[in-house]
């Protein structure tokens, strides 16, 4: 099997990369199944309940977009790295709104850039804003849950005269951003 080349082998010193975030701080993710695996739409609610009981997931899809995937992961795991560099910058007022251009996220989570690579990230975006997510983690001995979607929100700014994308937003939920933000990783329970 022959190694995919990158089109724009130089370094850029500007995106943060998603090997930033140690694959150790990503327990959570892999212990629990927060994501489907497949490519194609799931619309099958996911529900997992931990071997003690004491912990629980149950994940739901929008039928419009679907469940959010593996695939869409990559985006939480690039806010993530954002948010961490940040932090080691000694950033005091860390943002749950990150601003980006969509060439740089797609470079960032290391997808293609060309027009269907723009399509795909939208794709992904709405399916991480419109999954559900409710479960016990953070406070399974207190028996309190919690309900959110990954993303509160994302946008998109076009140039209206070309129809390129400018700028984006996205938007962390509370949750994923308390994740982030606390000496914990981003799904640890």
């Amino acid at each position: 099997m022959s190694k995919r080349r990158d089109p724009n082998p130089e370094f850029d010193f500007f995106i943060p990369l998603m090997n930033d975030l140690p694959l150790k701080d990503q327990r959570e993710v892999m212990e629990r199944p927060f994501f489907s695996l497949q490519k194609r739409k799931r619309l099958k609610p996911i529900e997992y309940r931990s071997p003690q009981g004491d912990a629980w997931v149950k994940v739901e899809a929008m039928p419009a977009y679907g469940m959010a995937t593996i695939w869409d992961a990559d985006i939480l795991i690039w806010a993530a790295s954002v948010i961490n560099r940040m932090k080691e910058q000694g950033v005091n007022d860390l943002p749950r709104t990150l601003t980006t251009t969509t060439y740089d996220l797609l470079r960032g989570i290391r997808r293609g850039t060309g027009g269907r690579d723009y399509q795909e990230l939208q794709a992904a975006l709405s399916r991480l804003e419109t999954t559900s997510i409710r479960t016990s983690l953070r406070a399974p001995k207190r028996r309190t849950e919690a309900q959110f979607g990954w993303l509160d929100g994302w946008s998109l700014e076009v140039d209206p005269e070309t129809d390129q994308p400018r700028g984006m937003t996205i938007t962390l939920s509370n949750w994923v951003y308390e994740g982030i933000v606390s000496e914990r990783s981003l799904l640890r329970a």
